[in-house]
């Protein structure tokens, strides 16, 4: 991970609790000097690839709001890793002057920023999405970092896409879901100016079966977790029936080359979405 997590060390650990009522809804372990979050893949050496977590203040603790692993070669995040939880849900003002709107991420390098312009013909397409950050103005700007931002088509980004995230957030309960957002692109060559479009959209969710464990996912049994993934082709996924994008996250992590939950005792070739209320 990038120095943030040894900046922020000793402050997360003082905070975890977060003002929420669950203990610990953050499921973070210390197994040494830095923390494992579950929610962040392994991180892989190639060097295309840059690590971040960003954090911000809620309820006067400093939390991590979000990690990504940004590829300099599509100018945008393979995957975009946070924690959903109520407490990270409340009512603040997701309106911003223009100034202040798509800003560039500070802790990308100027040369692989993308621009306040966008991509041409396509709208800026959240990873982690706006409406999952509420708690306060704060937690929701840092979404509009366009280091979270990758090209999607109109139709795609206010149809299917919009049905999932509305759809993850119904399963939000008083433990902790883990969220691993993510673009792919597969032998393609089309682009939005210099910006590669990602052929496929995915998600993987992590979380205790109950959803009143009180427990973190690393000290939950197997039996108590569950989890699933969603793969959708940006070019023909449409509004209907999700449960027909539904792949176990193993399946995922065969197509992408990344491992999801890698600290996580959870059987990932289970694909159920009738569990999840698909």
């Amino acid at each position: 991970m990038s120095n943030k997590h040894y900046i922020f060390l000793i402050i997360f650990f003082s905070a975890v609790v977060c003002g929420c009522k669950n203990a610990d809804p953050w499921g973070v372990r210390d197994e040494g000097t830095y923390p494992t979050f579950p929610e962040v893949p392994s991180e892989n050496d190639d060097e295309r690839f840059f690590y971040t977590t960003h954090y911000e203040l809620l309820n006067n603790k400093q939390v991590r709001n979000f990690t990504l692993c940004f590829d300099k070669t599509k100018y945008a995040a393979c995957w975009v890793a946070y924690p959903l939880h109520k407490c990270y849900r409340g009512g603040a003002d997701r309106s911003y002057a223009s100034s202040e709107v798509w800003p560039t991420d500070p802790d990308i390098d100027a040369e692989q920023a993308v621009g306040k312009g966008g991509y041409n013909g396509y709208t800026r397409g959240h990873q982690i999405p706006s409406a999952d950050r509420t708690a306060n103005q704060a937690l929701n700007a840092q979404t509009f970092y366009m280091s979270n931002m990758t090209p999607q088509a109109y139709d795609f980004n206010g149809g299917v896409w919009l049905d999932l995230e509305n759809k993850v957030r119904e399963n939000m309960c008083n433990d902790t879901i883990y969220v691993v957002t993510g673009a792919h692109w597969e032998n393609t060559t089309k682009k939005a100016g210099k910006y590669p479009i990602p052929t496929h959209y995915y998600k993987v969710l992590l979380r205790t079966r109950s959803g009143n464990s009180k427990k973190t996912v690393f000290d939950a049994p197997r039996e108590e977790l569950k989890c699933i993934g969603f793969w959708l082709s940006h070019a023909t996924a449409v509004q209907g029936n999700l449960e027909s994008y539904c792949k176990s996250v193993a399946e995922i992590e065969s197509l992408t080359g990344f491992t999801f939950f890698p600290e996580v005792d959870v059987d990932k070739t289970e694909c159920n979405p009738s569990d999840w209320g698909f």
